[in-house]
């Protein structure tokens, strides 16, 4: 049964007529205890989220997490599509606001999202996308974001280049390393890679078969742990289908109006 406070924080919350799927998120932070954020960043985030939804986007993602937040550190964890928490493994720094940031030794955030277990993120239909508030201190290695497996991979490196499903290390999809929204995206032949919601890249290469094993941020998992621990810092993170262009369009309209007004 709710306690009294817990149950006022609940009603006060219903009475705002959020979004069901971002009411949804407040409810559970509340449930696991978490500081939410404030009134006027609730309001960006159910924006955010009606704005996904008329994109087309938030139907095609399997995983999100918003870790640009002045709610708790604990609440930057939650998987807004799912409804769980992603794990902060070895205490990565997190910073109001702007989000969480590797530590380029043993510090990196484990989704808890199994490749082969999504209905959006599919073998011939993916896409993986973050967006970097800060580079990484020169000499660090570059932020690998997802599964690095002898012969096939599962991983967006933000810094210059990227792959996605990829049957093979090349070729590699063109990013850039400037502090932007990027995106690759694939189908069954072809993947293409977006920085800022312009095209900068596109490979064609065959897809590879998705493992077991759980995509991971400022780290890449591998069978034997996880490498390539880089110090660079992430607003978000996530997981989905295939996108188009127009929907990456619309998708880095809404990540930036929301980040350019918090």
């Amino acid at each position: 049964m709710l306690g009294l406070g817990l149950g006022l924080q609940y009603r006060h919350l219903l009475g705002k007529g959020y979004d069901s799927d971002y009411q949804a998120v407040l409810n559970y932070g509340t449930a696991q205890g978490d500081a939410l954020p404030s009134e006027s960043q609730q309001a960006l985030g159910n924006a955010l989220v009606i704005a996904l939804k008329s994109a087309g986007v938030w139907a095609k993602l399997d995983s999100f997490a918003l870790y640009a937040t002045n709610g708790s550190a604990s609440f930057a964890l939650i998987d807004w599509v799912r409804l769980s928490k992603y794990t902060a493994v070895n205490s990565p720094p997190f910073t109001s606001n702007v989000g969480y940031k590797g530590d380029g030794t043993s510090a990196y955030i484990n989704t808890n999202f199994n490749a082969n277990s999504g209905t959006n993120f599919l073998q011939n239909s993916a896409s993986i996308f973050s967006y970097r508030s800060s580079a990484r201190t020169v000499g660090q290695p570059q932020a690998y974001q997802g599964i690095f497996l002898a012969g096939s991979y599962q991983t967006l490196i933000s810094n210059s280049d990227g792959y996605l499903n990829n049957a093979g290390g090349s070729p590699f999809i063109s990013l850039n390393s400037s502090l932007n929204f990027q995106i690759i995206s694939r189908n069954s032949t072809a993947e293409k890679g977006y920085s800022n919601g312009v095209l900068l890249g596109t490979a064609t290469r065959s897809s590879a078969s998705l493992p077991a094993f759980p995509f991971t941020n400022f780290a890449a998992k591998t069978a034997a742990g996880v490498t390539f621990l880089s110090n660079e810092g992430q607003h978000l993170f996530g997981l989905g289908g295939e996108m188009t262009a127009g929907e990456v369009t619309d998708f880095n309209t809404a990540i930036k109006a929301y980040i350019s007004s918090i």
